[in-house]
């Protein structure tokens, strides 16, 4: 269940119908937020296109997401913001840095889990790196690979 301070984000998410409803009861996530002039342009081409691109792949997710309740709003938008820098969503950094912050998220806090996102691409893409590169220097093609000859 919905914690009581988002009651009224679950309610105008529930209530929202439309694509551009829908996005824009997003913007209640964050008290006092004045929303841009036209609407997102993050989501305004699927709004136009394929509306059910913003329900499908979306809305219903983080309109559960807050309805469950499970995690006190600054964990999720940390967490969320932690996933969008590992997939390198940078237009998706201002709205959850800012949703992080509402939360009560302080910048100190919002720096560490940029610093734990790096770590773990990092360290990733470090172990991938060694697997690949011991494979290849074991195999035979590059052992039998000598050096051009003049």
């Amino acid at each position: 269940m919905a914690r009581r301070i988002e009651e009224k984000v679950v309610k105008a998410m529930k209530e929202a119908k439309t694509a551009p409803e829908m996005t824009k009861s997003w913007w209640t996530q964050r008290p006092g937020f004045v929303p841009p002039a036209g609407g997102s342009s993050e989501t305004a081409y699927w709004e136009k296109r394929k509306p059910e691109m913003i329900s499908t792949y979306a809305h219903n997710q983080l309109t559960q997401m807050i309805d469950r309740g499970i995690l006190d709003p600054k964990t999720r938008y940390l967490v969320i913001l932690g996933c969008y820098i590992m997939q390198n969503h940078w237009t998706g950094l201002l709205p959850q840095m800012c949703n992080a912050k509402a939360a009560g998220a302080t910048e100190e806090e919002i720096m560490e889990v940029a610093f734990l996102a790096c770590y773990s691409a990092g360290k990733a893409k470090m172990v991938d790196t060694g697997v690949a590169m011991q494979s290849v220097l074991e195999s035979a093609t590059f052992k039998n690979t000598g050096p051009l000859k003049e």
